[in-house]
């Protein structure tokens, strides 16, 4: 990504920083400087619906954030704010270990909490603001969201969270607490983040490895459109396909679990084709995307376009015929972005139930790209012209404690 976009991002997020931290200071009337997390929302160019089956996924951070600014208590009591989306000037107030409550937005602070008391027998909570950009976007805001507050119940506490530790918090608070059954890349995405590099996520290993970027990167840019529909996972079919990839793979391989551990002489396409037909697709899907990955590594490496596009237009295309997700408004924008010339190639986040399309785009194609694809879209949805929108994302660095005004200049 070119430096003058990098500075830009840069500044805008300090204004955001400032613009929180000011108003958490207002809301509990202090003087003192709070402290600040910022946690980046991520994507995944390649590695769709695989995660939860063992598969690596390529990630990325990018420009949107999670933003909490807090001041620690010295009670098992949280006292919080949200200042985002339709939770806009909303307030919590709770003790640690509450976790029953009719705002969803609110749950996952409760949940990051009460999976915080495995750690201590007495857990300080904090009063603070959290400010969310993009909510239901398709982009991770949920696990944003809950790395922030461990990281700010960790300082209040004087602890240090490892990496592994605050993948497998968030895995808690997703799976046993918000009904979720999904896997580590979001979070993972978070953590292991860097802005000069994709990243490779190894499920196995918890661990990353870092694929720099190269020479030519200054020619693409990644475009963003988010389509005003909210993605709702618990409510989608997530789980269901979850559960059938499990399935698949018990009837492939009866000592595997997941699809990832199937034995290389149980993936054949005779085997395969032999699966009932829906448990199939998602065998197809699931080994097709995890070779995608594999390519997409190397593509990018290379700095090969072409076909890092082409492999995402493949995924968007096995997420949506052999993984059957997808909803008509994503499906729509997907088509129009197909249509694009300047567009290498396009997929989901947020598993296409809603949220957002991105677009490995040429950098001359860039403004082009954002007004055209927009414009089909709400040609098509009129009724989404005051919240769809499309936007350059910016690659961003990983999760951020105790950030100040002060020390991002230094």
């Amino acid at each position: 990504m070119d430096a003058t976009n990098s500075a830009l991002a840069q500044n805008e997020l300090h204004e955001l920083v400032s613009y929180v931290s000011n108003k958490v200071k207002t809301l509990f009337g202090r003087e003192d400087e709070p402290y600040v997390v910022v946690s980046p929302y991520r994507f995944n160019p390649l590695g769709a619906h695989i995660d939860h089956q063992g598969g690596a996924v390529l990630a990325r951070t990018l420009n949107q954030y999670t933003i909490l600014a807090f001041y620690p208590l010295e009670t098992s009591r949280i006292v919080l704010h949200c200042h985002s989306g339709d939770s806009a000037d909303k307030a919590v107030a709770f003790d640690i270990g509450t976790t029953d409550s009719d705002q969803n937005w609110a749950r996952y602070a409760m949940a990051s909490a009460s999976t915080f008391t495995s750690l201590l027998p007495k857990v300080n909570g904090f009063s603070g603001l959290v400010y969310g950009s993009m909510l239901g976007a398709g982009l991770s805001s949920s696990a944003s969201v809950v790395l922030a507050y461990l990281a700010a119940l960790a300082s209040a506490n004087q602890l240090t969270l490892s990496k592994t530790e605050q993948i497998d918090m968030v895995r808690q608070v997703e799976n046993d607490h918000m009904g979720l059954n999904n896997g580590l890349q979001d979070q993972m995405s978070i953590v292991f983040g860097q802005s000069q590099a994709l990243s490779l996520l190894h499920m196995d290993s918890v661990s990353a490895t870092y694929i720099n970027n190269p020479d030519n990167i200054e020619a693409v840019r990644w475009v963003l459109c988010y389509s005003g529909f909210d993605r709702e996972l618990v409510s989608s079919g997530f789980n269901d396909r979850v559960r059938e990839c499990r399935e698949a793979a018990s009837l492939l391989d009866s000592h595997a679990t997941v699809l990832g551990d199937v034995s290389t002489d149980n993936r054949t396409n005779q085997k395969i084709d032999a699966l009932p037909a829906h448990l199939g697709r998602r065998a197809l899907h699931v080994y097709g995307e995890m070779d995608r990955v594999a390519k997409g590594a190397a593509a990018w490496a290379e700095g090969d376009w072409s076909l890092f596009g082409h492999l995402m237009n493949q995924s968007c295309q096995s997420s949506i015929v052999n993984y059957e997700c997808g909803s008509d408004p994503m499906v729509e924008l997907r088509n129009i972005a197909l249509k694009q010339p300047d567009v290498y190639g396009s997929r989901f986040s947020g598993g296409g139930y809603g949220g957002c399309l991105i677009m490995l785009v040429k950098e001359s194609g860039v403004e082009s790209v954002k007004n055209d694809v927009l414009n089909a879209f709400l040609a098509r949805y009129p009724e989404k012209q005051d919240v769809a929108k499309t936007f350059v994302g910016v690659a961003e660095k990983n999760l951020r404690l105790h950030y100040t005004e002060s020390s991002a200049k230094r």
